[in-house]
């Protein structure tokens, strides 16, 4: 991995700091010639959407990798379930309706199976992280080069450059989300907030005169812990990204730049991210509620189609969600590359002359001089 990394950095990200502002290598590209770098448009979440849609081969490839993790931990309980219910009931009684018997019949072996699965889904999760910080290496890859025709080398290549520089960058999101989470439910809160502002000793608001108090000051800490959470998610976004466009390893000193980035320019920097936030709540509101009314409707009486049309809208929400989370990378690209100046590299040909591609002859040496 340091191999293709030191390779990666020495063959691309250098030369492309020698071309004119504005231009690329195509490095990876069919021609691999020179062109243009377009600005980014003013809807550029759309943008965003639509060359992630283009990558149908990544983002399916992606969006595999959750599926298979969520039936694998599936697997143990419809092995249950199939050897419980299997010549115990009629055919199809039980697909959208246990009943009370039933929990109560087998709750001990339930209460093993959880148990068992528990660990089993922890796992799953810390590997569905390692996953997703190979997968933002691999998006970026692709997204920096614009690769046609070979996206799929490039992405796997991207995500083995960037992995260690990325780990690094979630275990600085989990010290930032452990210390959000320590402020906004701890001593800080209780302490200042409630019991300066709203004179509640200790956190307790059942000492509050008026449940609507108590249930705006829940709201209030809920909703300042999910903007605290979606900023540090934004950060890490445009950190990764800017890491990937600097060729950087310094996780801290691109955090730091990173933050002043969307101080200084928060409309530019957190206006697409909003937008495929909001489409990506809005899907999924939708598929909620056709859930709940699919699963309201279902009884003892309900078909297997009832079941395998909620798996339907499940894995159909999964692909959106991997499109959108591409997207958001996408949509970082194209803002960093506008606000954010490139790196400069000394240029060893400074204070040389000669034709192209021929010789080049330094000027101002003792040995050699040009005189006009």
């Amino acid at each position: 991995m340091a191999n293709d990394e030191s390779h990666a950095d020495s063959s691309s990200a250098p030369f492309n700091n020698y071309l004119p502002p504005g231009y690329s290598t195509g490095y990876g590209d069919s021609d691999a010639s020179l062109e243009p770098d377009p600005q980014p448009p003013g809807w550029i979440f759309l943008s965003a959407l639509r060359v992630t849609l283009g990558r149908v081969p990544l983002w399916w490839l992606t969006a595999l990798v959750p599926l298979t993790l969520a039936a694998l931990g599936a697997l143990s309980w419809f092995g249950w379930f199939q050897g419980a219910i299997d010549h115990n009931y009629a055919p199809g009684s039980q697909v959208g309706w246990l009943d009370d018997n039933f929990r109560e019949d087998h709750a001990a072996a339930l209460g093993d199976l959880r148990s068992a699965t528990g660990a089993l889904a922890t796992g799953l999760a810390a590997l569905m992280f390692l996953v997703g910080i190979f997968t933002a290496g691999g998006w970026l890859q692709v997204f920096l080069e614009r690769t046609e025709g070979h996206s799929v080398h490039r992405f796997f290549y991207g995500g083995a450059r960037y992995f260690w520089r990325f780990f690094r960058v979630f275990v600085a999101v989990m010290l930032l989300l452990g210390l959000g989470n320590w402020l906004i439910y701890g001593h800080l809160w209780n302490d200042y907030v409630l019991a300066r502002l709203f004179d509640v000793a200790g956190g307790d608001l059942e000492r509050l005169d008026s449940a609507r108090v108590a249930r705006r000051l829940v709201w209030l800490q809920d909703g300042t812990a999910a903007l605290w959470f979606a900023a540090v998610m934004v950060w890490a976004d445009y950190l990764r990204t800017r890491l990937a466009f600097h060729g950087s390893r310094s996780v801290i000193w691109s955090g730091f730049a990173t933050f002043f980035m969307l101080l200084l320019r928060p409309v530019s920097s957190l206006r697409p991210m909003v937008a495929l936030l909001s489409l990506e709540a809005l899907v999924l509101f939708g598929a909620g509620l056709l859930s709940a009314t699919i699963s309201r409707g279902m009884g003892p009486d309900s078909e297997a189609g009832s079941v395998w049309t909620l798996f339907a809208i499940t894995a159909l929400v999964i692909l959106w969600r991997t499109v959108v989370h591409a997207a958001r990378y996408h949509a970082a690209v194209q803002v960093t590359r506008v606000i954010v100046e490139p790196l400069g590299v000394d240029d060893p040909w400074e204070n040389t002359v000669g034709g192209p591609g021929g010789p080049r002859y330094p000027v101002g040496e003792e040995d050699f001089e040009i005189s006009i």
